[in-house]
């Protein structure tokens, strides 16, 4: 769990500077700026401790070959990654952007022959360099632009060092959107499900409002004063709860566990038979847990009950070094009909795989008239 802890909060830490970057234009073309420069600097490099056809050529021209290539390449990504894909690839206009990127790359490789030959012509030492060490490259651009443009053109060789060298900002960018995307869409699922949590409580709460106030009365009638006011006393505490402080990604255990007390009372002002039985062991009360997570168990429980000698209600709960176990029997009334798929059970399912995600087991299990409820939790 630590671990996972720190993985949790080294992924917010990426997030944030993510999203700093893409928000922040300042930011995002000094990023971009020094990016490129590293490219820069990176291609000078190479062609400086390489054996290639530069070999021999004076710092200068290095300087001004490898300048003359890197902005190219940068016009090159900057039309392709904003231009073509967002506008063409993306909107799936398929032929007119296979059309677009062979006009790209045969507008870069005219700019770098054209570049690149002119260079070297208005350098009397790359000549001298050439003709002395290298005279088939000289002579290969001595046949003139057209000639090198086809040339690079159909060997593929000029498309194939585009593909290797824009490797590396392609997999950067594609890498940080496929990121946020995913972020994204984890943000859209939590806030779809909290509203869904949300329209539960704006439903939950009325009902089970009527039917306490409605039971709460029935003990005022019958002149149980003291009862009913302990209870009205809980409902009241309940309601504060699930109101305002469930609004919290995360409660205090301990006060869980009251929830849990006040609704189980609540909910047994209507049994006169049934046997309704909740057990709560905690190692310590430092533990945190989501607000109203276990209330839909609960209430299902009570909902599929009858109100029989024969019929019981047993919940156990208990977190013990991080590990929350919950568990819930109850007879079954053989007139209702269980649903297992209502929305407040799918809601509840949501919220685990939201709030825990691989860190919990739930099963449920119906036999001889008896339903079962397992969960377990690592909290911590």
């Amino acid at each position: 769990m630590h671990h996972q802890l720190k993985a949790d909060i080294l992924c917010m830490k990426i997030t944030s500077v993510i999203e700093k970057i893409y928000t922040n234009p300042y930011l995002r073309i000094m990023l971009h700026f020094f990016f490129w420069l590293f490219m820069f600097g990176i291609r000078l490099y190479l062609t400086n401790v390489s054996f290639n056809v530069y070999r021999g050529f004076s710092s200068e021209a290095y300087v001004y070959i490898s300048l003359s290539s890197t902005l190219l390449m940068t016009t090159f990504y900057y039309a392709f990654m904003y231009a073509i894909v967002p506008n063409l690839i993306l909107k799936r206009k398929y032929l007119l952007s296979g059309l677009s990127i062979l006009l790209l790359i045969i507008s870069y490789t005219i700019a770098d022959a054209y570049a690149e030959i002119n260079l070297i012509q208005n350098c009397k030492t790359c000549l001298s360099v050439l003709h002395k060490f290298n005279s088939n490259y000289e002579s290969y651009l001595n046949r003139g632009l057209i000639n090198v443009i086809l040339t690079r053109l159909l060997s593929l060789g000029t498309p194939m060092t585009l593909l290797f060298a824009l490797c590396i900002p392609f997999s950067i960018k594609m890498t940080l959107q496929a990121y946020r995307d995913k972020i994204r869409s984890l943000q859209l699922a939590k806030e779809n499900l909290q509203l869904e949590f949300s329209f539960l409580k704006s439903q939950f709460n009325p009902h089970f409002l009527f039917n306490s106030m409605n039971n709460i009365y029935g003990l005022i009638i019958s002149g149980d004063t003291e009862r009913s006011a302990a209870l009205v006393a809980r409902l009241s505490e309940f309601l504060r709860y699930a109101l305002y402080d469930s609004e919290h990604e995360v409660m205090p255990v301990e006060k869980e566990v009251k929830l849990l007390k006040d609704y189980i009372e609540l909910e047994k002002i209507r049994l006169n038979d049934a046997k309704v039985h909740f057990e709560c062991t905690l190692d310590n009360n430092d533990y945190n847990l989501a607000p109203l997570l276990l209330i839909p168990l609960i209430e299902n429980a009570f909902k599929y009950s009858s109100d029989t000698p024969a019929s019981f209600i047993h919940i156990s709960m208990s977190i013990l070094n991080g590990h929350l176990s919950f568990t819930i029997d109850n007879s079954i009334d053989p007139d209702k009909q269980v649903i297992t798929g209502g929305i407040g059970l799918c809601n509840f399912t949501k919220r685990l795989k939201l709030y825990y995600k691989e860190r919990y087991k739930y099963e449920v299990g119906i036999l001889n008239n008896k339903y079962s409820v397992n969960l377990i939790i690592q909290i911590t």
